[in-house]
């Protein structure tokens, strides 16, 4: 059941990021919304969890924006993986390390993005690259990153198959 509600979860943050990412654009930058969840679920869950959900989101992105297939698949599965590697001795309900978490998977994948995507092609500004995309998508997707990691938080408590711990 806690697979078919990933996926279903998974499909209208895609949905809504493709439908309303213009609308939320702030000076022409978007918030990489499927990233963030991804980075998200895999703190508060473990990294085969980041893993299947940044192949499932990279996917998403491959099919309907990407140019080729595969590129995304890496980049989201390489940043869930790792951060779901990250989190397994760190304190799940510290949000200020998902949300450095998210920043550097951004990094991460603005970088990777340059290198696979647009460096291949000709274009050589990373400076201008940095500056003009990198950085203030770093800063949203950190920002946007708050609610969606206690939406995370909350659904890895949902499904969470132990026992169940008192408060």
């Amino acid at each position: 059941m806690k697979y078919v509600v990933y996926f279903f979860i998974s499909l209208v943050i895609f949905l809504f990021q493709s439908a309303f990412g213009r609308y939320i654009d702030i000076a022409g930058v978007v918030p990489n919304i499927m990233l963030v969840f991804t980075v998200c679920a895999a703190y508060t869950g473990n990294s085969s969890k980041g893993f299947a959900l940044g192949v499932l989101m990279g996917l998403f992105h491959d099919c309907f924006f990407g140019y080729y297939i595969g590129c995304n698949i890496f980049l989201y599965a390489m940043a869930g993986y790792t951060a779901g590697v990250l989190s397994q001795t760190l304190y799940k309900d510290n949000i200020a390390t998902s949300t450095l978490f998210v920043a550097a998977a951004t990094l991460f994948y603005n970088f990777g993005f340059f290198v696979l995507n647009i460096l291949l092609k000709g274009y050589t500004d990373f400076a201008g690259y940095i500056y003009m995309r990198i950085l203030p998508e770093t800063v949203y997707n950190s920002i946007i990153s708050l609610p969606i990691f206690y939406m995370a938080k909350a659904l890895e408590r949902k499904f969470e198959t132990g026992p169940k711990r008192e408060l």
